[in-house]
């Protein structure tokens, strides 16, 4: 077996995938959500325990780990990942001087302990506690990129702060913001990582490719989708014959064959979670008139409201009207009995709140929202929003991974999964640089996965 792991603020479980792709054995988990810790199950493995990280401190992992037999010593844990989540990093105010002072537990600067101090942070507290514990030669956070430029109330960069931390346990620290797109991912997501080491040896960042897929890469088997009731039209995806291209071929292929962990019997090319949220009647006349701008002019919602209403009042279905501006627009249904109405956003305010995407260009960065809708993500030649399984594929999730968990997780949980998820391929590119770095044979390159001879992505 390779290096174990153990795995924070889990998730659904993308970074798990990725690692496990590349020769790392995941041993444990740990993620506050049960609707991603059923989808993690359902996948990954029931390592993982859905649990409050402040309330499961890393001594009660290890007693987890040595009741399955996963581990016999906490020294054979050699990686601990995972990304805090960090509200506190946008917005760092100065506090007063906590107990963690007091008691002497941690040392350094006064700008420092404002940071680790900052309630908002607690989650980041747990992460350096569980490296403190299982002291494994590699760690890697992974947070919002716009973490570079944060300072604390002090002025001191919060970057700083965090390798203090890190440092006073004695392990050296690489910062580097990496993006998805440059490691297959056809999705531009900017993360900063954080790897740190107690050993000597020089530690590299994994050197991306220098080509990207874009969504046609990703959607192009993908059959049609009804707007009005989101379902697809197919069950099937397309034949392998009928897609152009090499390095899209490998992605698709990548996408359709690659199994999870818990492996399932399924046909490669069944279509499933390929379902979206139905059309409203104000939204079916509102989509066509978006453009992403790949062909012609961009179109956002700031563009249509309230300069092309009558356009908008002509695509409405019949069954429905605008009332005048006295009554805001409003659209509602002629049929006096239903009462439904449909108002608008102000443009001032959510100007770009409908887009529809490029297909030349990687997708933008999925994100949890799609769990309240999917307007930022209208699909590129198709008046809807994207499907779950367009998401999943955005994020370089292989169709095998079911976030419904066999039907027990409802959409909107699906997709809050998707969009907080680490794609597996830039968690495989990753895994690879650590295996590369620990001398480990790799099980599954990047390079692999597109047919490429390079057999690390490490500099």
């Amino acid at each position: 077996m390779g290096p174990k792991a153990i795995d924070l603020f889990a998730g659904a479980g993308g970074l798990s995938l990725g690692l496990t792709y590349s020769g790392i054995e995941v041993v444990g988990a740990v993620e506050w959500e049960e609707k991603a810790t059923t989808s993690y199950k359902y996948n990954i493995g029931d390592h993982i325990i859905c649990e409050d990280i402040k309330k499961f401190e890393p001594e009660k992992m290890e007693r987890f780990l040595k009741k399955t037999g996963a581990i016999k010593s906490k020294k054979e844990i050699d990686i601990i990942c995972g990304g805090p989540p960090c509200p506190g990093f946008s917005l760092i105010g100065r506090s007063k001087i906590s107990n963690l002072i007091k008691t002497g537990e941690w040392q350094g600067s006064d700008f420092r302990h404002s940071f680790i101090d900052d309630e908002r942070n607690e989650l980041f507290l747990e992460f350096v506690k569980y490296v403190d514990f299982f002291e494994p030669k590699v760690f890697v956070m992974e947070n919002v990129a716009g973490m570079k430029s944060y300072l604390s109330s002090g002025n001191a960069p919060i970057i700083d702060i965090i390798n203090q931390e890190f440092e006073s346990l004695g392990y050296k620290v690489n910062v580097k913001i990496l993006n998805s797109a440059n490691y297959g991912v056809p999705q531009s997501r900017e993360r900063i990582l954080f790897f740190g080491t107690r050993m000597k040896k020089e530690f590299s960042h994994p050197k991306g490719f220098e080509w990207a897929n874009n969504i046609q890469d990703a959607f192009s088997d993908l059959p049609e989708v009804n707007p009005i009731d989101g379902k697809p039209k197919s069950t099937k995806l397309k034949l392998m014959k009928d897609i152009k291209g090499k390095r899209r071929k490998k992605f698709i292929n990548w996408s359709r064959l690659q199994s999870v962990p818990i492996k399932r019997k399924r046909q490669h090319r069944d279509c499933t979670l390929h379902n979206t949220r139905k059309v409203n009647p104000r939204d079916q006349a509102i989509f066509p008139l978006l453009t992403s701008g790949q062909f012609s002019e961009r179109i956002l919602y700031k563009h249509v409201f309230p300069d092309l209403l009558k356009e908008v009042k002509r695509l409405l279905p019949k069954e429905f009207k605008m009332l005048p501006k006295s009554k805001e627009y409003l659209i509602v249904a002629k049929d006096p009995e239903d009462t439904r109405k449909w108002k608008w956003y102000d443009p001032s305010k959510f100007g770009d709140k409908m887009r529809r995407m490029r297909l030349d260009s990687p997708g933008p960065t999925v994100v949890a929202h799609l769990a309240k809708d999917g307007y930022m993500f209208v699909h590129p030649t198709e008046n809807r929003t994207i499907t779950v399984r367009e998401a999943a594929r955005i994020q370089s999730f292989p169709d095998s991974f079911d976030f419904s968990a066999g039907g027990k997780v409802a959409f909107s949980h699906q997709m809050r999964q998707v969009g907080n998820a680490v794609p597996p391929l830039l968690g495989l590119a990753i895994g690879q640089t650590i295996m590369t770095y620990l001398g480990l044979e790799i099980s599954l390159s990047l390079e692999e996965v597109f047919g490429l001879k390079n057999p690390s992505l490490t500099v």
